[in-house]
């Protein structure tokens, strides 16, 4: 029941309300929890992503607030005028009809082809098929070792080329 109760719940459950749920001490609850947790954990860090999936880089954070006067302004997109907490993440989204569907995620500083080729390095099965959109990094990998099929996506046209 603890297992179902936290796997199942939106945000897990809490140690006190498994101490009602259950009739134990908060204590016995509290390190029931964290047992089960440390385990989904360990089993989450081994999983690799397998079949066909998609690959994207999403900019987070790194606002820069313009100034009110059109004069004043500076041309934000320049990395000189921007302030170096603007981060990337790079989720890996799996699509398989007969499986769960699973996300991976890695926070990198840019989209580039080192850090994007690690997290398919890390976290894809081998011959796995992987969507991505026609950004360079993408292209191919650096060490030319590890090899998926990519169908690139343009974001200008509906076609997949």
């Amino acid at each position: 029941m603890a297992i179902w109760g936290d796997v199942t719940a939106v945000k897990c459950i809490a140690a006190l309300h498994l101490t009602r749920k259950l009739g134990v001490e908060y204590k016995t609850a509290w390190v029931l929890l964290a047992k089960i947790r440390e385990a989904i954990g360990l089993r989450r860090a081994k999983m690799k992503l397998w079949g066909s999936g998609q690959i994207d880089g999403k900019y987070v954070g790194g606002h820069i607030k313009p100034e009110n006067r059109k004069e004043d302004r500076i041309d934000r997109r320049l990395t000189e005028n921007q302030n170096g907490k603007q981060l990337c993440v790079l989720p890996l989204r799996e699509h398989n009809k007969d499986a769960p569907n699973r996300t991976r995620t890695r926070v990198v500083r840019d989209e580039n082809a080192r850090d994007a080729w690690a997290a398919v390095r890390d976290h894809v099965e081998p011959r796995s098929v992987l969507a991505a959109d026609e950004h360079g990094s993408y292209a191919c990998d650096d060490e030319g070792s590890f090899r998926l099929l990519f169908v690139t996506l343009s974001h200008s046209s509906t076609e997949a080329r």
